[in-house]
C-alpha cells in the first residue's frame, strides 16, 4: 500500500525530533568539559540524546516498512517523550517563563500524533483492523 500523507508527515516530525536529539548527543560530547566545569551532567545529556536518536531510528524504519507494531510504538513513544520533557523541565532544569507555550505545544503535539494515527487511512497503511461496531 502507498504511504499516506499523514504517515509522512508523522515521519518528517519524528526525523526533525531525532535529528535535534543527535544534535543534543553531539554537543554533550564536543563540550563535555564545559559542561562539567559549569556543575552540568553531560552524560545524562548523552544518553538522552542518544536514546531518543536511537528510537527515532527504530521507529522511522518500523514506519518506512508499514509495520504493524510502529504504529502501537509511536503511540507508546509519544507518552514516554512527553513525560520524559516535562520531567526534564520540572525537575532537572531551572524553571522557565514559557511553560504555558511549551505546554500548548506538548498538547497539540500529542493530539495530531492521535488524529494521524486513528485515520482510517493511517490505520489501514499499518494493518490495524477497525473495531467491530454493533
Amino acid at each position: 500500500m502507498k504511504r499516506p500523507i499523514s504517515v509522512t508527515l508523522l515521519m518528517l516530525i519524528i526525523v526533525f525530533t531525532g535529528v535535534g536529539k543527535g544534535l543534543r548527543l553531539g554537543e554533550a560530547i564536543f563540550f563535555w568539559k564545559m559542561l562539567k566545569e559549569y556543575g552540568n551532567y553531560p552524560q545524562y545529556i548523552a544518553i538522552s540524546g542518544g536514546f531518543w536518536l536511537l528510537a527515532a531510528v527504530f521507529l522511522l524504519r518500523g514506519i518506512w516498512l508499514g509495520k504493524t507494531w510502529s504504529w502501537a510504538g509511536v503511540i507508546i513513544s509519544t507518552v514516554v517523550y512527553g513525560v520524559w520533557y516535562w520531567f526534564d523541565r520540572l525537575a532537572l532544569q531551572v524553571p522557565h517563563a514559557n511553560w504555558p507555550f511549551a505546554l500548548a505545544v506538548t498538547v497539540l503535539l500529542a493530539v495530531f500524533f492521535v488524529f494521524i494515527l486513528l485515520c482510517p487511512k493511517t490505520r489501514a497503511y499499518f494493518n490495524i483492523q477497525e473495531p467491530n461496531r454493533e
